[in-house]
């Protein structure tokens, strides 16, 4: 059995959608992803085998090949991740396919079941938009982001499990049109306990700071006590 689910990807300067496409067929069970994908993609295999495992979900005993069409581009990240989990539960005919036609699904699996949020949500549901998608399941906790997007039907997504039993329509479906919800549910103004600005000097640590906040860089501080390594740290 074969079947498509549509993602989108962070490719070139207007995203891609992404179908990620799943064939089973006879032979070892084992799962190969295909498609120009980086090790990020590909270690997707044993987030998505472990998410099924602890959501009691079957994870089909046959040959799984995830192919990541356009081929010939590069991918990268972990936000194919449920669509991949989709593409499997559809190919083996565990749900049906009407809730994910004209549908892109994006988010990242934990290893015990849960959705975690991915990076980027708003410039992925702009892109797909002006592809003509509208409706997107996200991870629940992208949806104080995504929410600013106008015009769209988002299906925000706790656990894989939740995702199986939407799409079988054993749970009701709590679709969100942005056009309306947005007024209800503004972003909540976090509150810190330390800010840069109460820091004097260390104009050059500062910048790292900010460098490494933006681009999601790691950093390593070093120097002798007392010289605020901690509070930058914080």
């Amino acid at each position: 059995m074969s079947s498509i689910v549509r993602s989108v990807g962070d490719i070139g300067a207007s995203g891609l959608i992404v179908d990620i496409e799943c064939h089973l067929s006879k032979g070892l069970p084992a799962m190969i992803i295909v498609g120009s994908a980086n090790k990020s993609i590909d270690e997707a295999k044993e987030r998505v085998r472990s998410s099924f495992a602890s959501a009691d979900l079957n994870f089909p005993k046959k040959r799984i090949t995830i192919n990541l069409a356009p081929a010939d581009l590069p991918k990268e990240g972990t936000g194919y991740d449920l669509a991949i989990a989709a593409a499997i539960l559809l190919a083996s005919q565990q749900v049906k396919a009407e809730l994910l036609d004209e549908t892109v699904v994006i988010g990242e699996l934990g290893l015990d079941g849960k959705v975690r949020p991915v990076r980027g949500i708003i410039g992925k549901i702009l892109s797909a938009r002006s592809k003509g998608f509208k409706t997107f399941f996200i991870p629940q906790a992208n949806l104080k982001q995504a929410i600013l997007v106008p015009g769209v039907k988002l299906i925000p997504i706790k656990t894989v499990r939740e995702f199986y039993l939407v799409l079988t329509a054993t749970l009701p479906i709590k679709k969100l049109s942005t056009s309306e919800q947005t007024k209800f549910m503004p972003l909540e103004k976090e509150t810190y306990k330390v800010d840069l600005s109460d820091i004097i000097g260390q104009e050059r640590a500062k910048r790292g700071l900010e460098i490494s906040a933006a681009g999601g860089h790691n950093l390593f501080l070093n120097g002798p006590p007392g010289t605020g390594k901690t509070m930058l740290a914080k």
